[in-house]
């Protein structure tokens, strides 16, 4: 089976997760639907967010933002963010393995400090800032092909050669050890147990660069959505 994300990780949060929150961050119309586990909305569809706490990280699971900040192309929405957690660390992560696509992003005083993606089609094409810890374990197994493409031989499988979209969910695992204390895919049951409260929403609305309201609407497809 295949791994699918779309989730944003607040370390320290100063909020409750509940109604008012997602009020505060743009989520407009929201009417209450089933509450359902980490693992089943880890990847939420359609006008859909669920929002939950493990270990003292806010963890909210929503469509489309998650990657934006990754691109760092919605710049009101992390600004918004940092406004209201402003003394949190925030972490968006993607996957879609059945396309190899991964990222993630590190946000610190409302500025991106590491951002990673990539996808099979596209290779990695977005890298900005410094390693972290979680990244070096994975990197140290990196070196150049002839195009300057990074390449990746592991001690365990020494007659394969790994491109890094085949290694880049194991990035993203790694990250999220930063905060769930283990990699993702190893973390505790509890947190895939963890009861998330659903609601669903008609847009967002955030301010633009001239303090204006607009809306993003729920059903927009950017070229990396592949369903």
């Amino acid at each position: 089976m295949g791994w699918k994300a779309s989730t944003l990780i607040i370390q320290n949060p100063n909020r409750e997760a509940n109604e008012q929150l997602l009020q505060d961050l743009g989520f407009n119309h929201l009417t209450k639907i089933n509450d359902e586990p980490f693992d089943v909305v880890i990847d939420p569809r359609g006008n859909r967010v669920y929002l939950g706490t493990y270990q003292n990280n806010l963890i909210i699971c929503i469509p489309d933002i998650p990657m934006c900040l990754i691109e760092n192309t919605n710049t009101a929405y992390k600004e918004k963010l940092a406004s209201i957690f402003p003394d949190s660390e925030i972490c968006s992560i993607v996957l879609h393995s059945s396309v190899n696509l991964w990222g993630y992003a590190i946000i610190i005083n409302g500025e991106i400090v590491r951002a990673r993606a990539g996808s099979s089609e596209d290779g990695t094409f977005i890298e900005f800032g410094e390693q972290l810890e979680e990244e070096k374990g994975l990197l140290s197994k990196a070196k150049k092909d002839e195009s300057g493409k990074r390449i990746y031989e592991f001690d365990d499988l020494p007659d394969e050669i790994f491109s890094e979209d085949q290694v880049g969910e194991n990035f993203v695992f790694s990250i999220c050890s930063r905060y769930f204390g283990e990699p993702l895919d190893s973390v505790d049951e509890l947190l895939y147990d963890t009861i998330m409260a659903g609601y669903s929403y008609r847009n967002i609305i955030l301010p633009d660069a001239d303090d204006r309201n607009k809306s993003q609407k729920a059903n927009a497809k950017p070229w990396w959505k592949f369903w």
